[in-house]
């Protein structure tokens, strides 16, 4: 090889070529090819049309179900609005209704006794104090006129100084038309001056001058209305009480309609 040396002469090598032919793979032409391009096209564009109507269909589907929906929502708003005009209202509302229109009467009992105060409403005992050494002066409840509920309850010592004055007080504090109820225990009048005596009266005793020492009293009034009943026992010795006295009244109930306006006492 060391000894070979090129030919300025020889003529230039020029590869041969096959005529002009391109070298292509024999699977990728001929007939078979073709065709089964075409088919995967058009199965392609199948299932573009198939994907492009089911969502069409969805959508119509949707469309249909929300417009159903809101065609029976503006339905039931149309209605509920016109039962809610008209007002009409339940057999159970309309039987409460008529029940609470309808006139009520509350049977109080009250005890006044040297060692006991009692008072029920309707056979329910609401208050009841037989506490030795306590409780003494008159008892004082307020309950509303419209439900019976008891709404205050107090006890003044008026055998003590200056109770009758905060008693004074207190009832002037009640509204018009609230159910009183007064029960003395042991001992209420040593240390009850005339202005309380005088009130007691305008609320309709008729024993508020007359009560004095260890007598015993019940009175049952609606504050600027009525007296309901009053019982009253004397005392026929210094040393004595006078004897229990068991007030009965009958009271008839209002309206809530009229309770409103006042205030919470």
């Amino acid at each position: 090889m060391e000894s070979w040396k090129p030919n300025p002469r020889a003529a230039p090598f020029v590869p041969r070529k096959h005529g002009n032919r391109m070298l292509i793979h024999p699977h990728l032409s001929g007939p078979g090819y073709i065709h089964r391009h075409k088919l995967l096209a058009k199965i392609f564009q199948f299932l573009l049309v198939f994907v492009l109507l089911v969502t069409i269909v969805i959508n119509i589907v949707f469309i249909l179900d929300t417009s159903r929906r809101l065609q029976e929502e503006s339905s039931h708003a149309v209605i509920q609005d016109d039962v809610e005009g008209r007002d009409f209202a339940r057999p159970e509302q309309s039987q409460a209704q008529l029940d609470e229109s309808a006139p009520k009467m509350l049977t109080i009992e009250v005890l006044s006794s040297q060692s006991r105060v009692a008072v029920s409403v309707d056979g329910a005992t609401i208050l009841e104090d037989a506490e030795k050494s306590e409780g003494r002066g008159i008892h004082v409840l307020v309950l509303n006129q419209a439900t019976g509920s008891v709404m205050a309850q107090r006890i003044f010592d008026t055998y003590s100084p200056h109770e009758d004055e905060a008693m004074a007080l207190f009832l002037n504090m009640v509204s018009d038309g609230r159910i009183i109820i007064f029960a003395i225990k042991d001992e209420g009048t040593f240390q009850m001056k005339q202005p309380a005596r005088e009130l007691l009266h305008r609320l309709g005793s008729r024993r508020a001058q007359l009560i004095s020492w260890r007598d015993m009293w019940a009175m049952v009034a609606q504050k600027a209305v009525k007296m309901f009943g009053e019982s009253f026992s004397k005392s026929t010795d210094f040393n004595t009480w006078g004897a229990s006295v068991l007030l009965r009244a009958q009271v008839p109930l209002v309206s809530m309609e009229e309770t409103r306006g006042t205030c919470a006492l």
